[in-house]
């Protein structure tokens, strides 16, 4: 479905991380995310919340916590077939707030959904957190962007 210019300026966005994302780091250490929120690419506003875990490389946990969204950097849009299937990446920074009471701000978070992804296009589906670079598919989990009508 394609927009008229001045509709499409004015569009919000929901995201999801449909089952848990893993990222991995070059240590071999790596987090478990989920979360969902929304946000609006004119306003450069995001709401997004979720919950993480962090592993050590022999798999045993080294945290756990709850992350939230505090700052909106960019989005492509890819676009999509429908309203509710849409490809994109979306960058933002968020805190992460560890059970416990240490918190972590400014870690960037990139969410890479490849619907209608463009040619040529070297992300991989799923997201990166701070020094988690490397998204690791597991099963179904995927991430998905919508148009909020």
């Amino acid at each position: 479905m394609l927009l008229p210019a001045a509709e499409a300026a004015n569009q919000t966005y929901g995201v999801n991380l449909v089952g848990p994302q893993i990222t991995s780091a070059a240590s071999g250490a790596s987090v478990r995310t989920t979360g969902s929120g929304s946000f609006d690419p004119v306003a450069q506003t995001v709401i997004a919340s979720g919950s993480f875990t962090q592993f050590n490389a022999d798999g045993s946990v080294a945290a756990r916590g709850t992350w939230v969204a505090t700052g909106f950097v960019s989005f492509i849009a890819f676009g999509g077939p429908n309203p509710g299937l849409q490809g994109g990446v979306l960058q933002i920074t968020v805190t992460l707030f560890f059970q416990g009471g240490k918190q972590q701000t400014d870690v960037p978070m990139t969410v890479n959904c490849l619907i209608n992804a463009p040619p040529g296009f070297t992300g991989d589906e799923g997201i990166t957190l701070g020094v988690f670079t490397h998204s690791i598919e597991v099963g179904h989990s995927h991430t998905l962007f919508h148009l909020n009508l």
